[in-house]
């Protein structure tokens, strides 16, 4: 909003450009990170990790922070800049995709425990032991993960859609 406030034209889609813009920044940002930690194993350094690191980011870029901040940017242009209502409730609701996104292994993992647990998992759970895993878990595992990602994306894409659709027809019906 700051960095912002003398902008002469301030239409939503210019604010999701920005925004998109703002994220992938930080998303190349962030990637360096997790890339740098994958460069180091415990068997030393691995070239392969941290080259898988950086192709899979790079995929999931476009509906990661790129996609959550252009969101934000097209809202807060539509506000023309000010701190509207609309505005905190997409940020919260922006900050909850990001929350989920950040949780979806964490969620899977539950969901692929409650849906194929064994008796003896949750009883090594229960004393602090980590069980060792099936193979149907770890596809169902893989399965959940993703689909959470596909369907937390999918509602980004929705309401990105959504920001631009209404931003056009209030153009069309008041002119800038």
């Amino acid at each position: 909003m700051y960095v912002t406030r003398h902008a002469v034209r301030r239409s939503p889609r210019d604010g999701v450009v920005l925004g998109a813009t703002v994220g992938f920044g930080f998303a190349a940002f962030e990637s360096s990170g997790y890339a740098f930690n994958a460069l180091f194993t415990a068997d030393g350094l691995s070239l392969a990790q941290l080259v898988e690191t950086e192709i899979l980011r790079g995929i999931l870029a476009p509906v990661g922070h790129g996609l959550w901040t252009a969101i934000l940017g097209g809202v807060l242009f539509a506000g023309r800049g000010r701190l509207t209502g609309h505005l905190v409730w997409s940020y919260l609701g922006v900050s909850l995709l990001h929350a989920l996104w950040d949780s979806m292994s964490a969620i899977a993992i539950a969901i692929t425990l409650v849906l194929t647990g064994r008796p003896w998992q949750f009883e090594l759970l229960r004393i602090g032991r980590v069980p060792h895993v099936t193979g149907w878990q770890v596809h169902v595992y893989t399965l959940v993960n993703w689909g959470g990602l596909i369907v937390i994306s999918l509602v980004a894409l929705v309401w990105l859609w959504r920001v631009l659709h209404v931003a056009r027809r209030e153009t069309e019906i008041m002119p800038q």
